[in-house]
């Protein structure tokens, strides 16, 4: 893990985003089971998903839940994400993709912003990649020159 500070550090008491904590700690037992979530969430923290405190206020969450909330469907079975993360439908990562858009809406950030920022750089990267290899259509690489044409005398 990088020496930056957790994506999600505290679990804020405001109206929606208590909601939003709720129905997080709901999937989370839901789709893992109690020590299937626990594990998830060591595993969030260990990514910087979400802070050590975070953990705890979760753990204490998620047993809160009653038998019926805890493991209804197996983790493996297909999720529906909706934009910006429906690419990660039905992968065994949804899941967890579900879960990062819970703690985005926690954190109360916009992580259909985040998502368009990294398809922007991705296309310019393939871009810059493509006027790149049609540069050197043009002109033969370096390689190309020496066994061509010897290597140069200056």
């Amino acid at each position: 893990m990088s020496d930056s500070q957790p994506y999600l550090e505290t679990l804020e008491r405001s109206a929606g985003r208590t909601d939003a904590t709720i129905q997080w700690a709901r999937f989370l037992g839901e789709t893992f089971g109690t020590t299937g979530a626990l594990n998830c969430l060591r595993y969030y923290e260990d990514l910087g998903w979400i802070s050590p405190l975070v953990r705890e206020q979760m753990t204490s969450y998620l047993r809160g839940l009653s038998l019926g909330e805890i493991h209804n469907k197996r983790y493996d079975e297909p999720t529906t994400l909706e934009y910006p993360l429906e690419s990660l439908s039905g992968t065994l990562f949804s899941a967890h993709a579900q879960s990062l858009e819970y703690i985005a809406t926690i954190r109360g950030d916009d992580l259909e912003e985040h998502v368009m920022i990294a398809r922007m750089a991705e296309r310019r990267v393939e871009r810059r990649i493509d006027n790149e290899d049609d540069a050197d259509a043009d002109e033969p690489n370096e390689m190309v020159s020496i066994i061509r044409d010897g290597p140069s005398s200056h």
